[in-house]
């Protein structure tokens, strides 16, 4: 990948249903790391692992927004009908991982109708969600069949 890419990158990001590969996070930090460098030098907090959490958590609050915003819905009018706060919907959509609350996620996930799509996320960024709280995707359940004796 070379600086060229990054357009195509910014923009499968913004697709509605496009969750980004590890190549293509690596590519953004990487270039995210190069650009900003000057400006933050030997910063303790900017570092690799924090810029691709970033990048990882994009497509999630991508997803969000753009299923939120269908509805026509701010994160005010969330907030009323789900009974959480819009600073505990603002870190699930940001990603802030101090004041995230996974029960709150699940529940807004499930609101906007995007728990197969999470799931495709979780597996995709398992370290990340695990960090979160969100742990990996529920088992499929097998449906059970009783033995005629």
């Amino acid at each position: 990948m070379d600086k060229n890419d990054i357009q195509a990158v910014l923009k499968k990001l913004r697709r509605k249903k496009s969750m980004l590969k590890d190549e293509e996070v690596a590519f953004i930090t990487k270039m995210t790391l190069e650009l900003l460098e000057d400006s933050f030098g030997d910063n303790p907090y900017f570092e690799t692992q924090s810029i691709e959490r970033i990048v990882r958590w994009s497509s999630l609050r991508t997803r969000c927004e753009r299923e939120r915003e269908k509805r026509g819905l701010s994160l005010k009018d969330v907030s009323v009908q789900l009974k959480i706060t819009q600073y505990r919907l603002r870190a699930i959509e940001c990603g802030e991982l101090r004041t995230f609350e996974p029960a709150m996620a699940q529940k807004y996930f499930r609101f906007l109708g995007i728990e197969s799509w999470v799931a495709r996320w979780r597996k995709a960024n398992r370290e990340l969600a695990e960090l979160a709280g969100l742990g990996s995707p529920a088992p499929e359940r097998r449906k059970s069949r009783k033995r005629r004796t």
